[in-house]
Order: structure tokens, then sequence, then C-alpha cells
């Protein structure tokens, strides 16, 4: 009970130091983003979207499953993460002699020549990512996520005043890939002094098999998934034009802004939280629950919310050259609003050591998504159906995520609208209510902010009326962080 207790205790903690760098650096990074899109073109933002999708799979390779078993491994040792890193800079290399190479072939695909250097310069990132992912294993692991907060906080700062007078300068794409580098940098350098991890140059062949053993499956479930996830910019690039698919990565970005800020920082730390218990399916099972309450009671009206005013955001925002990307936005809110269900049922399979299951279901998703993405490209024109097919997708993935827990935890269906159906309700009210605003006839700025208020205001008194179970967790939490930062203060 006791060691239930101090579990509780530090995942409740590691929330908020993991939401307070979120936050902090979305916030930051959201201004830096604005202020970019504002100077620069959609043409310039398209030269980084491309790049992105060929890197998200290279990532993989280094930042995927074998962290993930550093984390889930209970007494992971210097020779554990010496192993990994050994392998992560071998692979690293690799990858980046295969970027060199294949470089003018993409640039001929895309046909844009400053795709070459482009690569090439952005391709000492696969060394950053290696080492970083390291220390974020062990970091996660031991639950101290204040440590991030700085990190990620510089790391933005640092890289968001390059990336802006760079821009000014009238450097184009290149103050974003200058940013994006910078970033990475900066942030490994400051958790590599604020950690004590020690690495050698050290490999195990029976190590890494053990490691590979579990997050092998990670890595073929993970490279799956970003299959699926960049299989629309990719049609989109090249059968459209790359300001389509800039207005695409940018319709996604605000919500998935939204969704790092809330979603991902509560779920970032239920992996590490869940693994300290896996012993314990009765104690991951009240953590998984939780999460889906109170992320649910968070998470439902921010993306609704942002959905109903989305329009009027970005003309205020990005200004009307990116008014493209508003459909867009609406899509991937209700997209992201889905991506909690998901996360929450995977973290805990992935906790309980399962990551077979995972494997599998990631097949099944997957299988069903790309049949899914034909049927769109084949029989629905336009890359906006393209972008609306996501939809589908998530309630698909939603129902195959659940389904092992069914077994595993005794959680099915029923149990999950319950927990999230008291927060869906007042949420779908609330943003018919902000959206039907949009046709008041008074100035945008004045709209924008009351649309926020009411919203606001609408969700709060529906969950009061009903007595809303989460609202009143989130009251208590909140009061017993202020006390709690009292006591330690006194």
């Amino acid at each position: 009970m006791a060691n239930s207790e101090s579990i509780k205790q530090k995942t409740i903690f590691s929330i908020i130091w993991k939401g307070a760098e979120r936050i902090s650096a979305q916030l930051v990074s959201t201004i830096v983003s604005i202020v970019l899109a504002r100077i620069l073109t959609p043409d310039d933002y398209s030269i980084v979207s491309i790049v992105a999708i060929f890197f998200a799979f290279c990532n993989i390779f280094i930042t995927g499953g074998l962290s993930s078993a550093l984390i889930q491994k209970k007494d992971a040792d210097e020779l554990d993460y010496s192993t990994v890193l050994v392998a992560n800079i071998v692979l690293a290399t690799v990858l980046f002699l295969i970027m060199f190479f294949i470089a003018p072939f993409i640039a001929q695909v895309y046909n844009k020549t400053i795709l070459i250097p482009v690569i090439r310069v952005m391709s000492v990132t696969f060394f950053i990512n290696g080492y970083k992912s390291i220390v974020t294993a062990n970091i996660s692991s031991n639950l101290q996520f204040k440590k991030f907060f700085h990190s990620t906080i510089w790391g933005t700062i640092v890289s968001a005043v390059i990336g802006v007078v760079m821009a000014l300068k009238g450097f184009g794409a290149w103050a974003l890939v200058a940013q994006q580098i910078t970033s990475a940098f900066v942030g490994t350098i400051i958790l590599t002094f604020t950690t004590k991890l020690k690495c050698k140059f050290r490999f195990s062949f029976a190590r890494f098999r053990t490691l590979f053993k579990y997050g092998g499956k990670l890595f073929l479930a993970s490279t799956i998934t970003v299959a699926y996830n960049e299989i629309r910019p990719i049609i989109i690039g090249i059968n459209y034009s790359g300001s389509e698919l800039a207005y695409y990565k940018k319709g996604e970005m605000f919500p998935s802004l939204l969704n790092s800020i809330t979603s991902n920082t509560i779920s970032s730390t239920l992996f590490p939280a869940m693994s300290k218990v896996q012993d314990s399916k009765a104690t991951i099972l009240n953590i998984m629950r939780r999460y889906f309450k109170t992320g649910s009671f968070v998470i439902f009206p921010l993306m609704l919310g942002f959905l109903a005013v989305a329009e009027n955001f970005v003309r205020i925002v990005l200004t009307e050259k990116w008014l493209f990307c508003v459909p867009y936005i609406q899509v991937f809110c209700i997209v992201y609003m889905l991506d909690l269900i998901q996360i929450g049922n995977i973290q805990a399979i992935q906790s309980m050591g399962h990551s077979g299951y995972i494997l599998i279901m990631e097949i099944i998703k997957k299988s069903i998504y790309f049949l899914i993405v034909l049927l769109f490209v084949f029989f629905v024109e336009g890359p906006l159906w393209l972008a609306a097919s996501s939809i589908l997708c998530s309630l698909v993935a939603t129902a195959v995520n659940t389904f092992p827990n069914r077994r595993l935890l005794n959680y099915g269906y029923l149990q999950l609208l319950k927990d999230i159906f008291p927060n869906l309700i007042p949420a779908i009210i609330m943003c018919g209510v902000v959206y039907l605003m949009n046709f008041l006839e008074i100035n945008i700025f004045l709209l924008l902010v009351t649309q926020v208020a009411v919203g606001g205001c609408v969700y709060i008194a529906l969950t009061l009326i009903t007595k809303n179970e989460s609202l009143f967790y989130v009251f208590d939490l909140v009061k017993s962080i202020f006390k709690g930062n009292k006591n330690e203060n006194s």
C-alpha cells in the first residue's frame, strides 16, 4: 500500500513537471511558429515537411523499441545503457550515410533541388537523438521529469531566437532547419549535465538480445505506425502541391500542440509509473481509468472548442494566407481527441510486458488503415478527404486497442464509455454553442475572446450541474498540490 501511494505521489508530481515543461516549451514554440508562419511562405514550410516524412522513419531506429525496453526493465544497469548507446551510434551512422546518398533521388521525386543540402545537414540529428534517447530513458524510468524542464525550455528558446533571426534575414526554409537542429542539440547538452547517467563504449550481445526481445516488437509496431502516419503526407506531397502539404502539416500542428501539452504530458508518465507496479493489475487498472477520466475531462473540451473557433484563430494569428489549413485543423481536433483512448490502452499493455500484443494490434490496425486510405485515394478526390479518413482510422484504433484489456484487466468497451461519457456530452454541447457564435457580426478579436470565455463557462457549468466526478477530482488535486507546496516551503 505504501509503495502504491509512493508511485501515485511520484506520478502526480511527474505529471506536474511534465506539464510545466510541455506548456512552457509549447508556449514558446507556438509563438515562434506563429511568427515564422507570418514571415515565411507555405512553400518554405513544405521543404521541412517533406524532410520530416523521411526522418520520421529514420528516427524510429534510434528512439524506438530499445529506449522503451530500458524503461520497462526494472534492473537496467550501466551495461544496458552502454549497449543501447553503441547500437544507436552504429544506427545513426548507417542512417546518415543512407540519407546522404539518397537525397538527390528524393529531391528529384519532389522536384525541389534544395532538398539535397537540407536532408544532408539535418541528418546530423540522428547522432543527437541517438544519445538523447538514452538519457531520456534513464530519467523517465526514475520518474525524474523535473530534469526535462530546463533542457526543453532552453532548447526551445535558443532555437527560437536563431530561427526567427534567420527568417528575418531571408534564409527561408533554412531558418526552420536551423531551429530544429539547435533545439535538439541544446536540449541534449543540458540533459547530459543534469543527469548522473554513466555510459561507456561497451557492448553486450547478451544484453542486446534481452532488450531487443522486448523492444524489437515495439520497433516493428512503431515502424508500422509511422508508415501509416506519413502515407497521407507522402501522397499529398507527390500528387498535389507543396503548399497543400504545408496546409496539411500546419493544420495538424495546432491540435498536435494541444495534445502534446495535455494528453502526451499525462501519458508520458503513464508507462514509467505502470512499469513500476507491473505485477499489480489492480493498480495498473486504477491508473489507466484515472487517466481516461481526468484526461478526457481536459482534452475533450479543448479539442472541440478549438474546432469551433479554428477559422477565427487562423485569420487573427496566421493571417489570410493560411486559411486553407482551417478544415485540416478541424479534422485533427477530432483525431487527437480520440488519441487519448488509444494511448491509455497501449501504455497499460506495454507496461505489463506484452509487447507482442502491441505488434499484433499494430498489424491489424494498420492493415485496416491502409485499406481505408486506398479506398479514399481511389474513390474520393482531394487532399482534405484523404486527411478526413484519419478520423475513421482513429475509431478503428480505439476499438482494437481496447480489446486486449478486456482479458488482461477486465476493462472493456462499456467500462471505457462509462469513464469518458460524462465528459464527452458537455464538450459536444459546448462546441455547438461556441460554433453558433461564429455567426455574430462583431469584431473578430472580440468574438474569439468571447467564444473562449463562453465555452469555458458553459463546460464548467454543465459539469457542475451533472456533478461530474472528474471536476471534483481535479479540484482536489489542485488543492493537494498547493498544500504540498506550502508544507514544503514552511
